[in-house]
């Protein structure tokens, strides 16, 4: 079957316009459906051989997007830089000239392009500070928290904190990002004031709701107490921590925040934080990644991340990790994010295992056991495979199966199934399919590319959408492309194919942790893997979640997690 005219403009559309990824991507899933139907047999289908046409187009497609190299942040429009921001953000110049908006901050602060930073309602010290840190941002490196304050909102009233951030330049203009800061109370902060400050629990409680904004008539009422009484205790509050006024808290609780979320701090004598990054040298002369999440001390467990997915985990994921004693130790595989390169598809995840067993050693862990999250999960039974003992359990969570019939693919959603059906029939042709959606990631079309993912499956739909998780998800694209195509492509291989043999090579406890609205890997499928793995396998369904369990409810996979630890 001959390419179409419109599927030929799409390929080389693309290339000029990012955000003509889906429409591409639309036109070759109905090209490779009238291929499929047309197909004389399951399995047989080489859409490559009778279709050369098509190949030197991609082809082509794919070397002009490669000659012209990848869009940094410079060369994004400046709405694209604020609009991939979960919260509500503006970008300022050096002057307090507000030089781009997202629709959030233009409802809750009513301010526009073009307008001054002063025209936000500030404390008075905020825009004095906020003022002095622009005139210095120039100085400063990308990600370097400034400093925050309060701003009110005519639009509901509400006193957000909000925190300016130098952010990359753009050109050789320097800005900064101005966003309702994502501060929550931590009970290690609590910890912290309490002995290092000598604030009593309930003070404790008095600075946990200014941080959160609330008016003392409000926090009286949450307390049962008089708002004379928690006027008194915030007079303490301020005075035992050596501090003039509210907005004061609120800088050095923030500041004690950051530092305490900080993702790469090292301990003394080079040993890892309770959440950090390490990297680890392996032979010949490649570089591994480690991050960790969980406490110093906490029972070690490996966590293999996806395709997509990276190791970003959501605050009541930490907190529970903190107080089950649960450390998650998370390799950042070849080709993702700063990991080295090693080698093709074939034989990838027997390679990584060798990796893992680096990472044991590193760490001094023994034998512990080991998750693998979605596309992680074939990557855990090699690692099983391979290393035996060393392995202790097997715990898939919303993890890919074998590809035993090409019927799997046809539940997926259309975007899952046209990467799949690509991978599996045209491999060929990847290159530019993964190509093509990275330029539209550069040029930050992270909504459009999540909404292609998730808009069929409305349970992770609206998971996807809560503002922390989509900025979970957005790190983790931006995670997997860092370097290119090649991790994107390389794991599509490992997925659309029967890696039976690898699992059955195994033979350590299985535990398959999945919702029963993932609408990637139908539940029937993992209930089938489970009775292929015989009586050491166990299916763990979760009645109402998706493919993003994990984020929605990680104290699901945690419970199951705590019966092999």
């Amino acid at each position: 079957m001959e390419a179409t005219p419109k599927l030929i403009d799409l390929v080389y559309a693309s290339t000029i316009d990012p955000h003509r990824y889906d429409d591409l991507m639309a036109c070759w899933q109905v090209h490779l459906d009238e291929v499929l139907a047309a197909s004389p047999q399951e399995g047989e289908l080489d859409l490559e051989a009778g279709q050369p046409e098509i190949e030197r187009h991609f082809n082509r497609a794919f070397a002009i997007l490669e000659r012209l190299g990848r869009q940094g942040v410079e060369g994004r429009s400046l709405g694209a830089l604020v609009d991939g921001e979960s919260r509500p953000a503006v970008l300022v110049e050096p002057s307090g000239r507000i030089i781009a908006v997202n629709g959030r901050a233009r409802a809750l602060f009513g301010v526009s392009s073009g307008d001054k930073v002063d025209m936000l309602s500030l404390e008075a010290a905020g825009l004095s500070n906020i003022r002095k840190a622009l005139g210095r941002i120039a100085e400063e490196p990308p990600g370097r928290l400034l400093t925050v304050t309060r701003v009110l909102s005519p639009h509901d009233g509400s006193t957000p904190i909000v925190a300016l951030t130098r952010a990359p330049a753009i050109g050789d203009r320097p800005v900064a990002l101005l966003s309702v800061a994502d501060i929550e109370w931590s009970e290690r902060i609590g910890d912290l004031l309490r002995q290092v400050f000598g604030l009593t629990p309930a003070e404790c409680e008095i600075a946990r709701g200014i941080i959160a904004g609330l008016p003392a008539n409000r926090v009286a009422k949450e307390r049962g107490r008089s708002e004379q009484t928690v006027k008194t205790q915030t007079k303490s509050v301020l005075r035992k921590l050596e501090l003039h006024n509210q907005a004061e808290l609120v800088r050095m609780i923030a500041g004690l925040m950051q530092m305490d979320a900080a993702p790469d701090l090292l301990g003394p004598a080079g040993r890892i934080g309770a959440n950090g990054r390490t990297t680890i040298m392996l032979a010949p002369s490649r570089l591994l990644d480690v991050s960790v999440i969980g406490p110093l001390g906490g029972r070690p467990v490996l966590f293999i991340h996806g395709m997509l997915d990276g190791h970003g985990v959501t605050r009541a994921t930490r907190s529970l990790l903190e107080e089950r004693g649960i450390r998650l130790i998370c390799p950042v595989r070849p080709n993702f994010d700063r990991s080295s390169p090693d080698g093709d598809a074939p034989g990838a995840p027997w390679r990584f295992a060798s990796d893992i067993a680096a990472v044991m050693d590193h760490f001094g862990i023994a034998s512990c056991p080991i998750i693998g999250h979605m596309a992680g999960s074939v990557y855990a039974f090699a690692a099983a495979a391979r290393l035996g003992s060393r392995i202790a359990h097997i715990v898939s969570v919303s993890g890919g199966v074998p590809i035993v019939s090409t019927s799997q693919f046809a539940t997926m959603p259309p975007r899952q199934r046209v990467v799949a059906h690509t991978a599996r029939f045209a491999p060929k042709l990847l290159p530019l399919i993964m190509r093509a959606g990275i330029a539209l990631l550069d040029s930050g079309g992270d909504r459009a590319f999540m909404r292609a993912l998730y808009t069929s499956a409305p349970v992770d739909f609206n998971v996807a959408n809560i503002p922390e998780v989509f900025a979970i998800l957005r790190d983790g694209y931006r995670f997997t492309v860092t370097q290119g195509h090649r991790a994107f492509e390389i794991d599509a291989h490992q997925v659309v194919q029967d890696w039976s043999e690898l699992a059955e090579s195994s033979s350590q406890p299985v535990l398959l942790l999945h919702g029963r609205s993932d609408p990637v890997v139908d539940m029937q499928t993992v209930r089938d893997f489970a009775g292929r793995l015989g009586e050491r396998a166990e299916v763990i369904e979760h009645p109402t979640q998706g493919q993003l369990m994990f984020y929605a409810d990680s104290g699901f996979a945690l419970d199951a997690l705590e019966r092999v630890l």
